[in-house]
């Protein structure tokens, strides 16, 4: 990467816990050791999909469709990296263990507020 300038003036606008100079100066670093472009826009793409998660985190409420949304993308994500029958196992591998721990959260909580209203 002979050039690195547009991919500075990127990192740049990301805000990365202050940490900003530390991840220009690896940055620069790795591609004087001869990284490759293509490692280095992985990175600075990871960077920014950190950066924007961070942001959403702040400003977004949690909705069910915001959660549909995000669902459906890492969906669509992971069927372009992987075969559709290894997706769906692990969809439904994350749908068992998120019900069954929301079932007996739900369990405890009931459980709770019986004996709350006992006392």
């Amino acid at each position: 990467m002979a050039d690195p300038r547009f991919a500075l003036w990127l990192l740049a606008r990301t805000s990365c816990s202050g940490s900003r100079e530390a991840l220009v100066g690896d940055l620069l670093e790795e591609i004087a050791r001869g990284r490759s472009r293509f490692w280095a826009w992985q990175q600075l793409i990871g960077l920014a999909a950190f950066a924007v998660l961070a942001h959403v985190q702040s400003r977004a409420r949690m909705t069910p469709h915001l959660v549909a949304l995000v669902l459906g993308v890492v969906l669509l994500g992971g069927l372009s990296i992987a075969s559709l029958s290894s997706v769906l196992e692990a969809w439904l591998g994350l749908y068992l263990t998120a019900g069954t721990i929301a079932l007996f959260a739900h369990m405890m909580s009931r459980a709770t507020d019986s004996r709350s209203l006992e006392l």
